[in-house]
């Protein structure tokens, strides 16, 4: 190879990505930019590399290069789209799903993205929020118009490129437009699977109810935690054979546990297409999904007909709309009277959290935290949601939080170069100079922790404040697991009920807010010494009651056997 040849660099490393050698790949990409940056396609080849790494500032950037030297790509415009979503600019991203139609109307992926760009992963105002949703209404509505007149060929392509992953932080209900969602899923799906055939599901066997769960999430992960873990670990294998689809890449401790616990889980078998046939020829009686709307493949198949009972579980706590989900398992303790007005599927919900959740009994570290920017007296407020969670509608809540609990440090948590996170940090900081309140006296953006450090941290702190509208269901067990006090909120979804959930189980309802005057009164409250001591001694002398529920496990066995025996 010639040192000085752009050309063969570029030729080399597409032909190491396409070998799956990225390290090396990467490397002479970067050495035929350098040489001559006009080669739009090592850009470009470059450009997805770094999509797939979530690199989003890089991978915009080589897609602009790559545009300035060809401008006609619709490729590039798509990618740079992704791109810019990944950095939470979704003003910027539907212009360039907008130019990549401009050049090439048949690119699915870019129309679907142009309808899932409608909705922005951090909000700069409430009204910009409240009306991203009504704007995805509009565009799936012309979407689907499109592909119904054009009926491309390739529309199932578009499926699970993009989703509207976004939409179930917006307190509203969804259960009508993720409904059309579902339809036009389904629909395009649905054609692709009539001209391979998928064959028709099979028909209910003697002996073991047969059931797959498909996720993306066999590994350390909150799905996996908080809804499935404890399924594999305690549904009686004398009435079920269980099978799982580990459709996602990552590969740990906890997927290796999960493969001895069950008849075969199934990993890297390729594309989705692989993966659909050996689901369809599983004959499962019984597909459960525990998240659907987290995952391009999990998506794409939830939405085909591969079993005669399939199932959604709350991973993605929010109504699928998929017609081919027939039941939408969730939990007695974070629903309410006319829940299933919030749902496409029938509601199936389990007894009390509906999970047999195991407490994780790490070891707590102590953090340091004068290096978290932390004084000496500070009360330590968690908020450890992803900055996504937090809608501007309740920045004001965290003003008054901040006025009244002085001294006091906020810690919100991010990631190094984590852009959305800055979004949220740059609103906040707005938000607390309108009311003449000085931002960092009272808050800090602190970087995501080790599981033990965390624990650390969750000890030290005063309260854990749950996050109003969509709440976090590992967080706040993780906090009951520490003995740290904490402050729900009750929404009016499931999503927005996990923590105070979790109270009204642990008989600590008082602690549970319906208002941002009350939920600051509340925090207040347990800046006190005294009421702190005495919430921690409730939660050490309740919390066993929350772990290591078989009971809920016997109660999903008894719904899958009605539902497998068509009762």
């Amino acid at each position: 190879l010639d040192p000085g040849h752009a050309a063969a660099h570029a030729n080399l490393g597409a032909a190491l990505l396409d070998r799956r050698n990225p390290k090396l790949g990467a490397t002479h990409l970067e050495r035929a930019l350098a040489l001559d940056p006009s080669l739009s396609q090592a850009a470009y080849n470059l450009g997805t590399l770094k999509i797939g790494q979530r690199q989003w500032e890089a991978a915009a950037r080589l897609f602009r290069q790559s545009l300035d030297a060809a401008p006609k790509q619709a490729d590039a415009q798509y990618w740079l789209g992704n791109a810019l979503m990944g950095m939470g600019d979704a003003v910027q991203a539907r212009k360039a799903y907008q130019a990549a139609l401009r050049i090439d109307s048949n690119l699915v992926q870019a129309r679907w993205g142009n309808v899932m760009a409608q909705l922005p992963a951090i909000a700069l105002l409430p009204q910009e929020q409240e009306e991203s949703a009504a704007a995805f209404a509009r565009e799936l509505d012309k979407a689907r118009t499109w592909f119904r007149t054009h009926r491309p060929s390739t529309g199932y392509q578009a499926v699970g490129s993009q989703q509207p992953f976004y939409l179930a932080y917006i307190e509203q209900d969804h259960r009508a437009v993720l409904r059309e969602y579902g339809e036009l899923s389904t629909s395009l799906m649905g054609a692709w699977a009539r001209k391979v055939p998928v064959p028709a599901p099979a028909a209910r066997r003697e002996g073991k109810i047969r059931v797959g769960v498909v996720s993306a999430h066999i590994h350390n992960h909150s799905v996996w935690h908080a809804v499935l873990r404890g399924w594999v670990e305690h549904l009686d294998r004398e009435q079920f054979t269980l099978e799982i689809f580990h459709v996602g890449e990552g590969r740990d401790a906890e997927t290796e546990w999960a493969a001895r616990q069950v008849a075969r889980l199934h990993h890297g078998l390729g594309d989705w297409m692989a993966w659909a046939k050996a689901v369809s020829d599983g004959r499962f009686d019984v597909l459960i999904y525990p998240e659907i709307g987290m995952d391009a493949t999990t998506v794409r198949l939830s939405a085909l007909r591969l079993a005669r009972v399939q199932l959604a579980s709350w991973g993605h706590p929010v109504t699928t709309g998929l017609p081919t989900i027939d039941g939408y398992i969730s939990a007695q303790a974070f629903e309410q009277e006319g829940s299933q007005d919030h749902y496409n599927e029938p509601l199936l919900a389990l007894p009390r959290l509906g999970c047999s959740y195991r407490a994780y009994g790490t070891r707590p570290r102590p953090v340091d935290l004068a290096a978290l920017g932390v004084a000496p007296g500070d009360r330590i407020l968690l908020c450890a949601g992803n900055s996504f969670k937090y809608a501007p509608r309740d920045d004001q809540l965290y003003v008054e939080i901040a006025r009244r609990c002085q001294p006091c440090k906020l810690l919100f948590f991010s990631a190094p170069g984590d852009l959305k996170a800055k979004l949220l940090q740059d609103r906040l900081r707005q938000v607390f100079a309108a009311a003449d309140m000085d931002f960092d006296a009272s808050v800090r953006f602190v970087p995501w922790l080790a599981q033990e450090q965390f624990f650390g941290l969750l000890q030290q702190a005063h309260v854990f404040l749950d996050s109003p509208g969509f709440s976090g269901f590992n967080t706040a067990m993780q906090a009951v697991e520490c003995d740290t006090p904490i402050v729900a909120w009750e929404g009016r979804f499931m999503r927005g009920r996990f923590a105070s959930g979790i109270l009204g189980e642990l008989g600590m309802t008082e602690w549970i807010a319906a208002s941002h005057a009350g939920y600051a009164d509340l925090v207040l409250a347990l800046c006190d010494t005294s009421t702190n001591a005495r919430v921690r001694q409730q939660l050490r002398e309740r919390k066993a009651r929350l772990f290591d529920d078989k009971a809920t496990v016997d109660a999903l066995a008894t719904q899958l056997r009605g539902l497998a025996q068509g009762s």
